[in-house]
């Protein structure tokens, strides 16, 4: 650091006032190791305020951090944290001129002023609603908590379930089949067995610029938490809360959960709660048990816990994670679940689609697991008397559901054709059907069929070339140009049959292989192949299923061909395509003369 700063030349009289260099452990933060601090005041809205700067053992490649050394000094505003922290700017994506250590310090200083300032003169004071959850959860004594709650307009009532010995709570607003099986995956115990219940309620809060969470030194009683309630709510809320408190009285034992919905921007809300537990006769007093609510008269003597909620309800985790709540009630068929049809589904579950039906014959083996999206743990159950090999769809379903909340999972384990012999109507209960098969003559086939079909879906048919030379993924729909025959067709003769033009292999080649014999013959390819089409797949998928993609695009990937020379083998003329070129000619794939295409155009 030498090299680039010194001390003696960072003038900071410029910034501060009265500034003063300070001992590091004058700074009562524990964020960071310091190697310089200093003390000085600025003008703040008329008033003087003491600030630290405090330089990281890393700058200037890790940020200046200040803090007012009164926390209390510029009263309870935004963006100061319980040690005085000023919260000037977020650390993600933030780039420093690690050449420019005083132009640093010199910004920062800056930032930090306003952040103040904007504080002090009540300019950001909406960040309160914002920031509402990060400044509850810095409260003394607070208990984090999970919760499966859905943060609506209205008033409800919730049920908790809490493991003492493990110290664990999770709070509902709805107990069925999908919220029980995720309790279980999620604490790996039979919660409505082991865990006691409790009751509580949440209540939707409406916005108000008298909403503002606790200071950091302020510790709020019941009729805190009363007003706080009472001042903000609707109308009709506070009508449907007045009936619950009539009718609610407290027993022996009992804990009673308040969880909160703070409205913040953009039509979203924060949730924060309280747990109020232990109550008993106040002394002297002559009331005993059952109590009134404290909501609505205090009766007792109870201790109060503030409660951070960890959210696991999907709409809050798509959120995060740019998920697509408008596709989370469609269904998606996906036919094949080998390492490519596998990983498509993982990635539309956490894309946001909420329902499947899988459909494959196969069980999952050793063979599979270092291409696949499932591993070792998947290949067996535990039966009574002996271990079963698990099929793919049971398999692929225990997983998803494991993994993720609420997702709906049906599955097949039957060969397609079959289906479409004994139970057509099944693909019809779809939005979207993927086809992942790896055969050509099947695909063609129910390319076919299922454009004939009343109803039918769009399709997306998806597969790999070998050795890692690429990828593809094409969509078709009933009644329009473009399907899976056209890559097979002859343009001067729909009925003859030619090698896939897509590919990027010559065609007339064989690369099937095996290391012992025909019941292990594959196509050489490598996960990471797999993957990079899965992703394609799944991109097109989300396009078709929120109507942004109207057409039937045909997507390729390509890849490096060195192996596939190496082995003596040819590429395509399409290989030679660029990047750009394939993807400005997704749409020329389309032979005018297809034959499928024509049965099902719309007259």
């Amino acid at each position: 650091m030498s090299d680039v700063f010194t001390i003696e030349n960072l003038d900071l009289g410029e910034l501060f006032t009265e500034v003063q260099a300070v001992d590091v452990h004058q700074v009562k933060s524990e964020r960071s190791q310091f190697i310089y601090a200093f003390e000085g005041k600025i003008s703040v809205s008329e008033e003087q305020i003491t600030i630290q700067l405090a330089l990281p053992s890393h700058f200037p490649l890790k940020k200046p951090m200040y803090f007012l050394k009164n926390r209390q000094e510029a009263g309870f505003i935004p963006h100061i944290e319980p040690d005085g922290f000023i919260c000037y700017s977020h650390d993600e994506g933030v780039l420093l001129d690690r050449n420019n250590p005083r132009g640093i310090i010199h910004e920062s200083f800056q930032r930090a002023k306003r952040t103040l300032e904007e504080g002090v003169l009540k300019l950001n004071s909406e960040d309160f609603l914002v920031e509402f959850e990060a400044l509850w959860s810095r409260q003394e004594g607070i208990c984090r908590v999970d919760a499966i709650i859905t943060p609506e307009e209205r008033f409800k009532n919730i049920v908790v379930y809490h493991d003492e010995k493990r110290k664990k709570s999770i709070l509902l607003d709805r107990i069925n089949e999908n919220t029980v099986q995720y309790m279980n995956n999620l604490y790996s115990s039979r919660v409505l067995d082991e865990f006691k219940e409790s009751k509580g309620i949440y209540i939707p809060l409406r916005k108000s610029s008298s909403l503002r969470p606790p200071a950091f030194w302020e510790k709020w009683d019941i009729k805190d938490y009363r007003k706080l309630i009472n001042n903000n709510i609707t109308a009709s809320t506070k009508r449907r809360l007045k009936q619950y408190l009539k009718k609610k009285l407290i027993q022996k034992g009992d804990e009673e959960y308040i969880v909160l919905g703070i409205p913040i921007l953009k039509e979203q809300r924060a949730l924060i709660g309280l747990k109020l537990f232990d109550f008993r006769a106040q002394q002297g007093k002559g009331k005993h048990f059952p109590f009134l609510h404290p909501l609505r008269k205090k009766q007792a003597v109870f201790e109060m816990t503030p409660l951070e909620i960890k959210r696991h309800d999907k709409g809050y985790l798509l959120n995060r994670t740019q998920g697509h709540n408008r596709i989370s009630g469609k269904r998606v068929t996906v036919v094949g679940l080998g390492s490519l049809g596998s990983r498509i589904c993982f990635e539309l579950a956490r894309a946001g689609v909420g329902r499947f039906t899988l459909v494959d014959k196969d069980t999952l083996d050793i063979d599979n697991v270092y291409r696949h999206e499932l591993g070792i743990s998947d290949l067996y159950f535990k039966g009574t008397d002996r271990y079963y090999h698990f099929p793919k769809t049971e398999a692929i379903k225990r997983a998803m559901k494991n993994k993720f909340p609420f997702i709906e999972v049906e599955y097949e384990t039957s060969d397609i054709l079959e289906i479409f012999n004994e139970e057509p109507q099944l693909l019809l209960e779809s939005d979207l059907i993927i086809i992942a098969l790896g055969s050509p003559t099947e695909e063609l086939y129910l390319n076919e069929v299922i454009r004939q079909m009343d109803g039918a879906p769009p399709i997306i048919f998806t597969w790999l070339d070998p050795l890692g030379i690429g990828g593809h993924t094409l969509s078709t729909k009933k009644g329009t140009k473009g399907c899976f025959q056209c890559l097979f067709s002859r343009p001067d003769d729909p009925k003859r049959l030619v090698a896939n033009q897509a590919s990027f292999a010559a065609p007339g080649q064989n690369f099937r292989k095996s290391l012992a014999g025909c019941q292990s013959v594959f196509t050489p390819y490598g996960s990471i192949d797999a993957l990079q089409t899965a992703v394609m797949a799944t991109r097109l998928a989300l396009r078709v299923l929120t109507g942004e993609e109207t057409d039937n695009p045909l997507m390729s990937w390509k890849g490096d061909s060195s192996e596939l020379l190496s082995q003596g083998y040819h590429l395509s003329q399409r290989y030679e395509f660029s990047s750009d070129r394939l993807f400005d000619t997704r749409y020329l794939y389309k032979n005018v003369n297809c034959a499928i295409c024509q049965a099902g155009e719309t007259p």
